[in-house]
C-alpha cells in the first residue's frame, strides 16, 4: 500500500493537476471548449510562448528566467518577482485617463475572458489557472508592456531607479518565457482605443512600429532595413519580431548548407607554437622567402626541409624518434561540428583580415581575393547575452524559424577565443558596446554548440579551405607528423636554415638575385 501511495504522489508531480479544484477546473475547462460552437477558432493559432527546455538552459540556466518582472502567466506567482506586481499596477493606472480606469473590468477584463481559448492555445506549457486570473493578468502585463513603448518616461518614473538603471527592466522583457502574444496586446489597444490611426490596420502597424523601434534600441545585432513584416500573420510577439528582423529569413534566399567533416589537428598551430620556437623558426623560413620574391614559389623553402632526412639525422646524433608518438598523432577521429581557427589566428598565419558590413547574419561572406572575413555589427552591453541566448532558444523552439542565427553564433563562438581576439574584431569595428573584451571572450565561449541537425554553410567551408591550403598550414601536419619527434634537431636545424636565408636575402639587397629568384 505504502508503495502504491508512493507511486501515485510521484506520478502527481509531473501531472498538470497540482491543488484542490484542479480537476473540477481542467473538466470545466474542456466542457466549454466542447460546448463553445461560436468561439474562436484555436486550430490556426501558432503556438509562440514556449518554455526553455533543460537541454537549452542547463549552461546558463539563470538567463532564461525574469529577474524583477514577470509578464504572463509562467513566473506570474513567484515569490521574488510578485513584489513587482504593486509597480506595474500602478504604472498601467498612471497611463489610463479616469474614465479608462473606471471601465477596465468591463472593456478590457470581459474581452480577454471571451478570448480565454486563444490565450491558452498561444502558450506551449498548460496554464493550470482559472479564466478570470488569466485575463486579469494579461491586462496588467499586456498593457504595462504598451505603456513601455508609448509612455516609457511616465513608467520610468514609477520604477525603482535601480531597476531602470541596470538595464534589468529591458532584459526581463526580452526573456522567451515572459512573453506576451501580440494578439493579446491588440485585444488590449482596441479595447482601449489607445491607436491614433486606426485607419490602418486597425491600428496594428502603429502598435508593431513602436515594438520595432524598441528592437532597434536593445537588439544586440542589426535589425533589416527594409521591413515589411506582415502585421495581421507574421510578428507573434515582442522576441519574435527582433528574431525575424535579425535574420530577415524571407527577404534573403537561404545560401545551400553544406557539411564539413574537420581534423582536430588542423588548428593545432597556436597550440604547438606556445610550447616552443619552431614555428617561429618556420615563420621565418617562409617570410624571408616572401621578402626574396618567391611569391609563386612560397613553399620551397620548406620543401627543401621536407626533404632533409630528419631520421638519420637524429640517429646520427643518438637522438631516436619516438614511433609510438608518431602512429598516435596519426590516429585521429573526425568530427562533425563546425571547427575554425580563432581571430589571432586567421589573421597571423593565413594574413586574413576582417571588416564590418552594413547587413546582418544573411550577409557574412568571405572575400578570398581580398582575404577578407566580411561580418555583422553585434554591439554588446549588459544584458545582450541574455538576449543573444533567449533569441537561441526561441529559433530552436519554432518551427518557422531557419537556423541562421545558431550559425552566427557558433562561428563568433569558434572565431573567439581570447581577449586578444575581441580586441581585434573591436578595433575592426565588427564588435562595439560597453562590455569589456573578457566578458565578451567568455560570452562566446560559454556558448554551447547548437543542438539543431544542421551543417556549416558555404562561407564557413571557403573560409576553412582557404585558411588550410595557406602554405604554412599545409607544412604544419607534416611537421607535427615528422618533425616534433626529433624537436632538438629540427629546432637546432631550422634555427641555421633560418639564419642562411637571412644572409641570402641581405646579400640580394646588395648585389641583387633576379637570375636566382626571378627579382626585378
Amino acid at each position: 500500500m505504502l508503495i502504491l501511495i508512493q507511486a501515485k504522489r510521484k506520478m502527481n508531480t509531473n501531472s498538470i493537476l497540482i491543488g484542490e479544484f484542479s480537476e473540477q477546473q481542467w473538466v470545466d475547462q474542456i466542457s466549454k471548449n466542447f460546448d463553445d460552437e461560436g468561439g474562436d477558432n484555436i486550430s490556426d493559432v501558432p503556438v509562440c510562448v514556449f518554455s526553455v527546455p533543460k537541454a537549452t538552459s542547463r549552461f546558463k540556466p539563470e538567463a532564461y528566467v525574469p529577474l524583477a518582472i514577470a509578464l504572463g502567466p509562467y513566473h506570474h506567482f513567484e515569490t521574488h518577482l510578485y513584489q513587482m506586481e504593486r509597480f506595474k499596477v500602478a504604472a498601467v493606472k498612471a497611463i489610463l485617463n479616469p474614465d479608462q480606469v473606471l471601465s477596465f473590468e468591463s472593456v478590457v477584463i470581459n474581452r480577454l475572458i471571451e478570448k480565454e481559448s486563444v490565450i491558452r492555445a498561444c502558450y506551449h506549457k498548460y496554464i493550470n489557472l482559472y479564466v478570470d486570473t488569466l485575463a486579469w493578468i494579461f491586462a496588467i502585463d499586456g498593457l504595462f508592456l504598451i505603456g513601455l513603448f508609448t509612455h516609457y518616461a511616465d513608467i520610468s518614473n514609477l520604477m525603482p531607479k535601480k531597476l531602470i538603471n541596470n538595464g534589468v527592466l529591458y532584459r526581463d522583457v526580452m526573456v522567451l518565457e515572459n512573453q506576451i502574444p501580440l494578439y493579446l496586446l491588440k485585444e488590449i489597444w482596441k479595447a482601449l482605443s489607445l491607436s491614433t490611426n486606426f485607419q490602418d490596420q486597425n491600428g496594428d502597424r502603429e502598435l508593431i512600429t513602436m515594438m520595432r523601434k524598441f528592437c532597434e534600441a536593445h537588439s544586440p545585432l542589426k535589425l533589416a532595413k527594409d521591413f515589411n513584416y506582415d502585421v495581421k500573420a507574421g510578428c507573434l510577439h515582442l522576441l519574435d519580431l527582433m528574431y525575424h528582423s535579425i535574420v530577415n529569413n524571407q527577404d534573403i534566399p537561404q545560401a545551400p548548407r553544406v557539411e564539413i567533416l574537420r581534423k582536430d589537428n588542423d588548428y593545432d598551430v597556436e597550440k604547438i607554437a606556445k610550447e616552443d620556437n619552431l614555428t617561429e623558426n618556420l615563420e621565418e623560413i617562409m617570410e624571408v622567402g616572401l621578402r626574396l620574391g618567391m611569391k609563386e614559389k612560397s613553399d620551397r623553402p620548406i620543401e627543401v626541409i621536407k626533404n632533409i632526412p630528419w631520421e638519420k639525422l637524429s640517429n646520427l646524433l643518438g637522438l631516436k624518434i619516438n614511433k609510438q608518438d608518431k602512429e598516435e598523432d596519426d590516429d585521429l577521429h573526425v568530427v562533425t561540428e563546425i571547427e575554425i581557427p580563432s581571430v589571432s589566428s586567421l589573421r597571423k598565419h593565413a594574413q586574413i583580415n576582417f571588416s564590418y558590413t552594413n547587413g546582418g547574419v544573411s550577409d557574412i561572406k568571405f572575400d578570398e581575393n581580398k582575404a577578407t572575413l566580411y561580418l555583422p555589427i553585434i554591439t554588446l552591453d549588459d544584458y545582450s547575452e541574455v538576449m543573444l541566448r533567449n533569441l537561441l532558444a526561441y529559433e530552436v523552439a519554432t518551427s518557422s524559424s531557419t537556423a541562421e542565427l545558431a550559425q552566427y553564433v557558433d562561428l563568433m563562438s569558434g572565431i573567439v577565443d581570447t581577449e586578444a581576439d575581441v580586441k581585434l574584431l573591436r578595433d575592426k569595428g565588427v564588435i562595439k558596446g560597453n562590455m569589456n573584451d573578457k566578458d565578451i571572450a567568455n560570452i562566446f565561449n560559454g556558448m554551447n554548440k547548437s543542438n539543431l541537425n544542421m551543417s556549416s554553410n558555404k562561407t564557413i567551408e571557403h573560409l576553412n579551405e582557404y585558411y588550410n591550403n595557406r602554405p604554412m598550414i599545409k607544412t604544419w601536419r607534416f611537421v607535427k607528423k615528422d618533425l616534433l619527434c626529433s624537436k632538438k634537431v629540427a629546432t637546432v636545424v631550422l634555427a641555421i636554415f633560418a639564419s642562411l636565408l637571412m644572409i641570402l636575402y641581405s646579400f640580394c639587397e646588395v648585389y641583387g638575385c633576379s637570375r636566382l629568384f626571378g627579382r626585378q
